[in-house]
């Protein structure tokens, strides 16, 4: 089983200025990228695949350990997805999205466990809490929190479902864009295609770090840095 780690999320205001990726960014004296990397190799998981965008791969290579190989790739998440069929020859592969580096290893081993006959792709999920409105003519409709979930990583996906759903066919309604436009998905395209997917419970800490707001939460999470929202006035959440 290979793990492929995605680095294609875009730069972000508020983050070290020229860092061409959120996942470079340092977190306690760590990147980001290096504490997924790490929850990985304490798995006995083997050297992942980095893929990410043209722009980022020369930072990567250069803060990363010579031995990971790192692939760039024009295009969106649906390229990255294309160049990662290319490159690898497993039966399953794990997909992990960069800027989820805090995602504990319990999250991964569960996923892992997951898998069996019957079974096409495995996803971790959390229930969403923020309020979730759908846009009528009419105006806006409350939806059912309870219906819904949230995708986290990694996916554990088995190669001919991945190769399926990336079928020009199977996406002709996608856009094909840059990793800040991308809307390409592996699991909402498999769910849509009829393959089984099963979800796992997810994890708080598995939240995607893309700017200033989710990297102070990644601060708080790690215990570097302390929520003072309260003193602002703005109301906390339990």
């Amino acid at each position: 089983m290979r793990p492929v780690v995605l680095a294609l999320a875009p730069p972000a205001p508020g983050l070290t200025r020229g860092a061409a990726t959120p996942c470079l960014e340092l977190l306690g004296g760590s990147r980001l990228i290096n504490r997924l990397l790490g929850t990985l190799h304490g798995l006995g998981l083997p050297m992942p695949l980095v893929v990410s965008t043209d722009d980022s791969a020369p930072q990567l290579r250069a803060a990363l350990d010579p031995r990971i190989p790192v692939v760039s790739v024009t295009g969106g998440r649906r390229s990255a997805l294309r160049t990662v069929l290319e490159r690898t020859d497993e039966d399953l592969l794990l997909l992990h999205d960069a800027e989820r580096a805090l995602t504990p290893p319990a999250v991964v081993t569960e996923v892992l466990s997951a898998l069996e006959d019957g079974i096409d792709a495995v996803v971790p999920v959390i229930a969403l809490t923020d309020s979730v409105k759908e846009v009528r003519p009419e105006g806006l409709r409350n939806i059912d929190r309870t219906t819904l979930a949230g995708l986290q990583s990694p996916r554990l996906l088995r190669r001919e479902l991945l190769e399926q759903v990336l079928e020009p066919a199977a996406s002709a309604g996608t856009l094909e864009a840059g990793p800040e436009h991308d809307r390409f998905d592996e699991i909402l395209e498999a769910i849509e295609s009829g393959a089984q997917v099963r979800t796992v419970q997810g994890s708080h800490s598995g939240f995607a770090v893309r700017d200033r707001l989710t990297l102070w939460q990644a601060q708080i999470s790690l215990g570097l840095a302390r929520d003072t929202s309260h003193r602002h006035g703005i109301s906390r959440r339990g």
